[in-house]
């Protein structure tokens, strides 16, 4: 597999900022990584992702675009609302049940022409996966020819997009004269932490990049994050791969104290507003471990807007 076209949607480069009163609370230098505010669909940090399956899609000769998640989910938004710019049918698969109006993104995506949506009726993440693949099928039956993709785009399609991130990142931090000891982020689907970790593989001097595993056991994200991170270098045909300093942390069953007051410590300090299931969890991780942290630090703030209203339901 040749690594496909990627077709710009998002606004980038998103901002590289200082985050100076944080900083003073934690002791730290901390710079924040608006990936909040890529512009596609309140989809975060998935808009990278779904920029190079939207090329992967384009050079498969596809005509519909089938994918699942949570009701409010980063990548869902996304992938809806690149269809509708590209103007490419769109499947979507979430789990459980319509939710009651005003309490998710499905209101939003009614406002779509270009998508069906169903639901599993289970409110287990993982029953959007048979569905999908039966829904593809269904539509080769009618002479449609899809593509799929799984839950979060976490793939090694949709990792290039950080991969991509990477570079975008080394050039404002070196416009800024700051190099990153260490980088942290929240772990869903794995896509985003693969796609750093492939990244920073293809050099020397990276910074240890931090996952707070959020919906997975810790051994499954380290599984999932080698996995497709090789397979994005593969695509890449990079054949020399450097060590990279990387860990996941458990985050399944967070407090709910510590969660809370790391949103607000955000929100009071710096004007950002993080959601509970990914952004709050990963700072909070951050606070627990920063006196162990030496050297200025890069959080990824990657969006989640849908759940800063309605709680936490995503994919």
């Amino acid at each position: 597999m040749t690594a496909p076209a990627r077709i710009a949607l998002a606004s980038l480069p998103t901002p590289l900022a200082f985050a100076p009163r944080l900083s003073e609370e934690l002791g730290l230098m901390i710079w924040l990584k608006r990936d909040d505010l890529t512009g596609v669909g309140l989809g975060g940090n998935k808009a990278r992702a779904v920029e190079f399956h939207m090329g992967a899609c384009g050079e498969a000769g596809a005509d519909v675009f089938v994918t699942g998640g949570g009701p409010r989910s980063n990548w869902v938004l996304a992938a809806a609302a690149a269809t509708a710019a590209r103007g490419i049918d769109c499947e979507l698969v979430l789990f459980g049940d319509r939710p009651p109006a005003g309490t998710s993104g499905v209101d939003l995506l009614d406002r779509l022409d270009n998508l069906r949506v169903r639901f599993t009726g289970s409110p287990v993440r993982a029953s959007v996966d048979p569905l999908l693949d039966r829904v593809e099928a269904c539509l080769r039956e009618e002479g449609r020819r899809p593509y799929m993709v799984g839950r979060g785009g976490a793939g090694p399609v949709g990792a290039l997009g950080y991969v991509a991130a990477v570079d975008e990142i080394d050039h404002q931090a070196q416009g800024a004269g700051v190099r990153f000891e260490a980088m942290w982020l929240a772990a869903g689907s794995c896509g985003t932490m693969a796609g750093l970790v492939a990244g920073y593989r293809r050099r020397t001097g990276g910074p240890r990049v931090v996952g707070a595993a959020v919906h997975r056991p810790v051994e499954e994200c380290q599984r999932r994050i080698e996995d497709i991170s090789e397979a994005s270098l593969d695509i890449l045909e990079v054949a020399h791969r450097y060590p990279v300093r990387w860990q996941v942390t458990d985050h399944l069953d967070p407090d709910p104290l510590e969660v809370d007051a790391a949103a607000r410590l955000m929100a009071s300090t710096e004007g950002v507003f993080l959601d509970p299931e990914y952004g709050s969890c990963a700072l909070a991780d951050l606070i627990r471990q920063a006196g162990e942290v030496r050297g200025p630090v890069l959080f990824l703030v990657t969006g989640g807007t849908l759940n800063l209203f309605h709680g936490s339901s995503a994919a």
